[in-house]
């Protein structure tokens, strides 16, 4: 769990630090009951955070605030100026150098090169896609139709051939 919110994250988003508090529990995945009793507050409280959060967020769902919100934070936590990993070569100038002469190299400075860099994390989605949206509660509801429909159809197959079996040994 994130416990090192600053007030700063907040503020990029817009968001107050008590939604930013739900928040990191939200895209940890737990419910609103589980918030309110971390948080110590009823679950009205927390899916009022999430709505207003939403709202700034510019999201309609629950999932998508917990998407845009995770963005947020990696949006946050990069380094916005770091070492290109480009190396300098014959045409190109050093970059430490200037009119008075070459730059200190930087005590943290890293190598960085092409082949390792790691691809940024996958967002991750809770549902798929297509039960998010204007129609998501149109196709869930025809989902679990179907699936009731399929399990009826395996239970009436599975009778029908308990009775055959049950004729052909007497």
């Amino acid at each position: 769990m994130r416990q090192s919110t600053t007030s700063e994250e907040g503020e990029a988003g817009g968001l107050t630090p008590k939604q930013v508090e739900v928040l990191d529990l939200l895209i940890e995945h737990k419910t609103s009951k589980e918030i309110a009793r971390e948080l110590d507050i009823s679950p009205y409280t927390v899916d009022q955070r999430i709505n207003f959060a939403k709202d700034k967020l510019g999201v309609r769902t629950r999932g998508e605030a917990a998407v845009a919100y995770r963005r947020l934070l990696e949006t946050y936590d990069q380094i916005a100026y770091g070492n290109s990993g480009i190396v300098p070569g014959p045409d190109l100038p050093d970059e430490r150098s200037g009119p008075q002469g070459s730059l200190p190299e930087p005590a943290h400075s890293a190598t960085v090169s092409f082949g390792s860099q790691l691809a940024p994390e996958a967002d991750f989605r809770v549902v798929p896609e297509l039960f998010d949206g204007r129609y998501g509660t149109i196709v869930r509801l025809g989902s679990i139709v179907v699936i009731a429909m399929s399990m009826i159809f395996v239970v009436l197959g599975g009778l029908a051939i308990y009775s055959e079996l049950s004729q052909i040994l007497r």
